[in-house]
């Protein structure tokens, strides 16, 4: 092994800025634990602690592609049918500051959305104390008037639905029939 120098366009930046990208594809869309992604760079000589790939690298590139995510919540908004669920997690920031909050619950809520005819997809996850009925209208407050009421699909539990936009959920026209 070798040390190469640093170019003098490499700046400031200790980490190239494709680096965030890449653990942030490892961990959250390969499963790698931020302690394995550890052991695989030290194996190739560079050091990079499980505490600084979220704090020095991946967060500082979730930031810069925030605007990315508020877009997709815009067009997601427009869309024809909208599936939306979540089921309750952990995040130790979150279950730490109990006392911060109403709520003790932690939630990761997935909306799906689609065109009638599944052209296009996005999906958008919300991890936080909100329930999916609570991020569905954050969601929906982008919906362009014109637009009338998209189609919901989702179980009956009413958290899972908006207290402010109408939506329309087919299981809800269905009634039981008693023999």
């Amino acid at each position: 092994m070798f040390k190469a120098d640093l170019p003098k366009e490499a700046g400031q930046n200790k980490y190239d800025e494709t680096v965030g990208a890449v653990i942030g594809v490892m961990k959250y869309g390969g499963g790698f634990p931020f302690n394995r992604i550890e052991s695989l760079q030290a194996s190739a000589g560079i050091p990079m602690p499980a505490s600084t790939q979220w704090w020095e690298v991946v967060e500082d590139a979730a930031h810069r592609i925030y605007p990315a995510f508020e877009e997709l919540k815009r067009q997601g908004a427009q869309s024809d049918v909208i599936y939306n669920d979540d089921t309750t997690g952990r995040v130790l920031e979150l279950m730490k500051n109990k006392e911060d909050s109403e709520r003790k619950g932690v939630f990761t809520t997935g909306i799906v959305c689609t065109g009638k005819n599944d052209e296009q997809k996005i999906a958008l996850f919300f991890t936080g104390r909100n329930h999916a009925g609570e991020n569905l209208t954050e969601v929906l407050k982008q919906r362009n008037s014109g637009l009338g009421a998209p189609i919901q699909m989702c179980d009956a539990l009413s958290r899972n639905q908006s207290k402010e936009f109408e939506t329309i959920r087919p299981w809800s026209s269905f009634r039981p029939v008693l023999l």
